[in-house]
């Protein structure tokens, strides 16, 4: 049995974006959770525009240019002392403003438990499923995923570690499916209020028998640094390196008949204001990809700005 089989899926995508729009829209006219009831909850609704050299992004992000919206409601149940469980649901739609795309519409759903094995180290493990996402080896997928993540936390050092499990259907005309993991491993240090420096660094892979051109795996690293400059303002400058490769894709140009390799340096800037988990928050980024690709058809830089603007309830 298949993780797929253990999570329903959430509906037909159609039907159930316009429900979870109006709970995200009803959120904020219910009354929040006292601080000591068991289970509180919480909304986001968000607003996003992309301006984007970019055909399609290599991430679990849109990137081509466009305008979205976005909103998510869940609820908190504090089992115990050092136990919590937590139940979300999201919906979201992004309309390209290449008329050659249809526009987006996505659906999901989340459980996860957290427990607080000591006063240092925290243990979280979920399940999700969404349905009608774009990533790096297709337009649009299906996504059932599963995993767990350990995070060690002394003063104002902290290390994460993750790992995930992924089943994947591809909306193709002949039907496919993958497979695959991620693994990745954080690490900030505190350095102030809204102050910090953070590096990530992440290895994925994924699989698939049916199509075997959606097959590839991939590393990324990527530093950031937040600094506030005023109150309810900091600015992130970040650097990110990229590179991945395709099983079975041969690489247009190259000399050699090779099969595809991609990287990129991408140094990017970012300017977030908000006030903590609660009210009103907008982000405005801009970002330059160097790129390099056996591909020539890929073998070039990019650049993408960016603007989100939201409020959590």
């Amino acid at each position: 049995m298949s993780i797929r089989d253990v999570l329903q899926p959430f509906g037909k995508t159609g039907m159930l974006l316009p429900l979870f729009f109006i709970l995200g829209l009803l959120a904020p006219s219910q009354p929040l959770a006292a601080k000591d009831d068991p289970v509180e909850f919480d909304a986001r609704i968000e607003l996003r525009a992309v301006q984007s050299d970019l055909d399609f992004d290599e991430g679990e992000e849109i990137d081509s240019s466009g305008f979205g919206a976005r909103a998510d409601v869940g609820a908190t149940w504090k089992a115990s002392d050092k136990t919590a469980v937590r139940i979300a649901v999201d919906a979201g739609v992004f309309d390209y403003t290449d008329d050659n795309r249809e526009t987006r519409e996505s659906v999901g759903g989340r459980i996860e438990v957290t427990h607080d094995v000591s006063d240092e180290v925290e243990l979280r493990v979920y399940a999700r499923r969404v349905e009608n996402i774009a990533l790096l080896e297709t337009f649009s997928a299906d996504q059932t995923s599963a995993g767990a993540r350990v995070q060690w936390q002394k003063g104002n050092d902290r290390v994460r570690f993750q790992a995930e499990y992924r089943e994947r259907e591809y909306d193709l005309s002949t039907p496919a499916k993958g497979d695959g993991y991620r693994i990745s491993a954080q690490y900030n240090r505190r350095l102030g209020s809204y102050h910090w420096v953070r590096l990530d660094v992440r290895h994925e892979d994924m699989k698939s028998e049916d199509s075997s051109r959606r097959s590839f795996d991939r590393r990324v690293a990527r530093i950031k640094y937040s600094l506030p400059v005023a109150k309810r303002l900091r600015v992130r400058p970040s650097v990110e390196y990229r590179e991945w490769k395709y099983d079975s894709r041969i690489a247009q140009g190259d000399p050699d008949g090779d099969l595809r390799e991609d990287s990129y340096v991408a140094p990017a800037l970012e300017v977030a204001w908000g006030r903590g988990s609660r009210g009103p928050y907008a982000t405005a980024s801009a970002e330059y990809r160097l790129r390099t690709s056996n591909d020539e058809r890929y073998d070039n830089d990019a650049i993408r700005v960016g603007l989100r603007v939201g409020y959590r309830f």
